[in-house]
């Protein structure tokens, strides 16, 4: 099913680029083809028609990402449209069921999307993962910072700057809690999309320890990524920033994690700081991603009754040890009569493995059943530190 609604032609990429202007309210121009499409080289793109038209449509792009120290297949979802005479009548879903079933075929265990609403996309069996925390300053609030290390030096760059940090971007240990390894396309097209500035701090070695990512708009500068490895290169850094402060009215940084930095300024009541939900993540092959999962400690055996309506393959009642590493997961059975020590769905179970939320807190808020010492149990054998992705797409 999901080869025939995949989008091959010329003519289908240019009426998918119509129906992506239209649903999103996008205009044309020479900057926006040029990134559209050559993000759409690199997609695996499903579509729908009725009278000769396309009607509904989604992408479906392969990338990797850095799970804990493992390296997992992921495709990420966008685009996500219908025209709105066609809204309502099932399209969306049946591509994203067929962009599911695709991904499994071809043994892509994860997949993560940005939502338009978070129901709907549960429905498919996503779960919120990942959150970004926005913090807001204005010019006339900012903190005085004062260097100590002066040796090494700061070097301003446009997009070229995206591949310079890119290795140091992947080794710095946030950005190894689900985020994407940036492949070479991927550069590319963040260059083709936004105009951003990047600052690279390099000692005096000429080692890269720190970069920002920015955006300099009509009266904010808009932190997009800070990465620092050392002290220096931070302090470093945040004078740079603070070296605008004559040229922006506010300063903005959005971060890809749910502690707040604003404990870190004189004045903690100057920094505007929200929370908010980012994107969602589906484990498409449960025993693939199982076997390669990074368990922190043994597990003795654990049956688990897990329930998964879009892929079936998922659905049933899960065997589950660990020992020396070595993990053993069988799926003990297809349906979900049998005995279990936890029951629960995939989007809870995502959560759970992504480290966003402990089974024994889904257990108390009534998210899933069972045994709470055999989640307590699970828990502790799981990834601790709470996921984090950069990337948008």
């Amino acid at each position: 099913m999901a080869e025939n609604l995949r989008l091959t032609s010329d003519a289908d990429r240019e009426a998918f680029y119509h129906l992506y202007q239209y649903a999103f309210n996008n205009h044309d121009s020479p900057a926006r083809r040029a990134f559209f499409m050559d993000r759409y080289q690199h997609g695996w793109i499903y579509g729908l028609h009725a009278n000769q038209q396309l009607v509904s449509g989604l992408y479906s792009l392969p990338f990797h990402v850095n799970f804990h120290g493992v390296t997992y297949p992921m495709n990420g979802i966008g685009d996500v449209m219908s025209a709105p005479e066609y809204s309502g009548r099932g399209g969306a879903g049946k591509l994203l069921t067929a962009a599911l079933q695709e991904m499994a075929a071809k043994q892509i265990p994860l997949s993560y999307l940005a939502p338009f609403s978070y129901a709907y996309y549960r429905k498919f069996g996503y779960e919120q993962v990942f959150n970004h925390t926005q913090h807001t300053i204005a010019a006339h609030d900012l903190p005085v910072i004062k260097p100590h290390d002066l040796s090494g030096t700061i070097t301003r760059y446009g997009n070229e700057g995206l591949a310079l940090v890119n290795d140091f971007y992947a080794a710095q240990p946030i950005n190894q809690r689900g985020g994407v390894i940036r492949s070479e396309w991927w550069l590319h097209y963040l260059t083709l999309k936004h105009a951003w500035s990047v600052a690279i701090y390099r000692n005096a070695d000429q080692q890269i320890e720190g970069y920002l990512i920015y955006d300099r708009q009509a009266t904010t500068f808009a932190i997009q990524e800070w990465g620092a490895s050392t002290p220096t290169a931070q302090q470093r850094l945040a004078n740079f920033v603070t070296k605008h402060g004559t040229t922006f009215q506010t300063f903005s940084y959005e971060a890809p994690s749910e502690t707040p930095l604003a404990d870190l300024f004189e004045n903690p009541y100057a920094v505007h700081v929200t929370t908010t939900p980012y994107m969602m993540a589906r484990i498409v092959l449960l025993h693939d991603f199982l076997k390669q999962y990074p368990f922190t400690s043994d597990l003795v055996s654990i049956r688990l009754a897990v329930t998964d309506a879009t892929l079936p393959a998922n659905q049933g009642i899960w065997q589950l040890q660990v020992t020396h590493g070595q993990v053993t997961c069988n799926r003990v059975t297809a349906d979900l009569t049998g005995k279990s020590d936890l029951q629960l769905t995939i989007q809870q179970f995502t959560k759970a493995l992504f480290g966003a939320r402990t089974l024994a807190s889904a257990w108390h808020y009534g998210q899933l059943t069972g045994d709470h010492a055999a989640a307590q149990r699970l828990d502790a054998s799981l990834v601790h530190d709470k996921p984090a992705l950069i990337d948008y797409f």
